[in-house]
């Protein structure tokens, strides 16, 4: 029989599915779905809470934690229940990720394309300049994600464009597949998925959470003196943390540091978001994260993300990247009439960048060839240090 902490456990867990469903209920009734885009060129987008539950199970663990203790029988039944309604709001979306073969998730890893829009308007916005750009490699064998970030500043050349170079923040303004495409030839990889957050998200999400700390190597006085950092680690709400992951002229490496006080802000969020406390507040969350996310995923993806989770409670370890270059003042491809700050890339950290990705994509018969060749290795330095005694015992 279980006793009275796991019961009380399970009833806590039954009240997050039953808000969660109620939730996505209530999204259902007020019409909130958008219906993907489908052309030739665009991914299809899925905006609304439940496809933000579902990239925060594939990358911070938000779900598993609560779900695991559960029986598999309940979990399926949830899970029926999802697709279920998912299917009824939006069913076309069975075959809508751009005509990519659709992956189960834990047979192989994934890479994502992050997107961070300060646009006023939000992810509506199609058009917005992006100015944070992180790729995201996440490897369910080894339970490793890297988060490698490219500077907004970054000159390089917008796919399909001839002549001038541009920023890659302007890829934004020709929509997220033009930044999409452009990341897939700057680091020679192939994206299987686009996640585009509004800043406000940023802001939306610490609040609700209850702020974060971070660490700041030097006083700063942000958002007009509203938000006063020490050096040293802090506790921080929304609006400082979004203030913190914007400054650059503070810092001597300018748009470099600011990627590094990003991720720091990303980790921190999950960190504590996958805290017990927390994982316990997931509907109130998701419903305050309403409209702020956009994602490629497709329904039947984000299931399949989810229920891995369940079953495998895997501990995801980051790690995290950044490109480097130079500054300079040089045209750009969306304004070749006058001379704006770009950064000149470091072609070593891109190539660096290119290895370490490989590296992490590499599939789980990939990481057991590797093993095995690792314990072979001995047996055939002796065999061989065996052969190369007997030749010289016969001279």
């Amino acid at each position: 029989m279980r006793n009275q902490a796991a019961a009380s456990k399970v009833d806590q867990i039954d009240k997050i599915e039953q808000s969660l469903y109620l939730e996505t209920a209530k999204l259902k009734k007020s019409k909130k779905f958008s219906e993907p885009s489908k052309t030739k060129k665009d991914h299809a987008r899925t905006e609304h809470p439940f496809v933000v539950s579902a990239v925060s199970a594939l990358i911070v663990t938000a779900i598993p934690a609560l779900l695991y203790y559960r029986y598999f029988g309940s979990i399926d039944n949830y899970l029926k229940n999802v697709a279920s309604f998912s299917e009824e709001t939006n069913g076309q979306n069975a075959d809508a990720n751009g005509g990519k073969e659709q992956v189960s998730f834990g047979d192989t890893p994934l890479t994502f394309y992050i997107s961070g829009s300060d646009s006023r308007v939000g992810v509506s916005d199609t058009n917005a300049r992006s100015d944070v750009n992180i790729i995201a490699v996440v490897n369910p064998t080894t339970s490793k994600v890297l988060l490698v970030s490219t500077p907004r500043d970054y000159y390089i050349q917008l796919h399909g464009t001839t002549g001038l170079r541009d920023k890659l923040t302007h890829a934004g303004i020709y929509g997220i597949d033009m930044s999409r495409q452009t990341m897939e030839d700057l680091l020679d990889i192939s994206v299987n998925h686009t996640i585009k957050v509004s800043f406000d998200a940023l802001t939306t999400v610490v609040d609700t959470l209850g702020g974060i700390d971070v660490y700041s190597d030097r006083a700063l006085s942000l958002s007009n003196g509203r938000c006063n950092l020490v050096a040293g680690t802090q506790h921080i709400n929304g609006e400082c943390a979004l203030a913190f992951s914007r400054e650059r002229y503070s810092y001597e490496t300018g748009d470099r540091h600011r990627g590094q006080n990003q991720q720091q802000v990303i980790s921190k969020i999950l960190e504590k978001a996958t805290t017990p406390a927390y994982l316990l507040r997931l509907p109130e969350i998701l419903s305050a994260a309403d409209g702020l996310f956009e994602t490629s995923l497709t329904y039947s993806e984000i299931l399949s993300i989810i229920k891995y989770q369940v079953l495998s409670n895997a501990n995801w370890k980051f790690e995290s990247i950044s490109l480097d270059g130079i500054g300079a003042m040089l045209p750009t491809y969306s304004a070749p009439s006058q001379d704006l700050y770009v950064m000149i890339p470091n072609e070593d950290s891109i190539s660096a960048a290119h290895e370490k990705i490989t590296e992490y994509l590499k599939t789980k018969s990939q990481l057991e060839e590797e093993v095995r060749q690792e314990e072979a290795e001995p047996a055939k330095v002796a065999t061989e240090g065996v052969k190369a005694k007997d030749a010289e015992l016969t001279k």
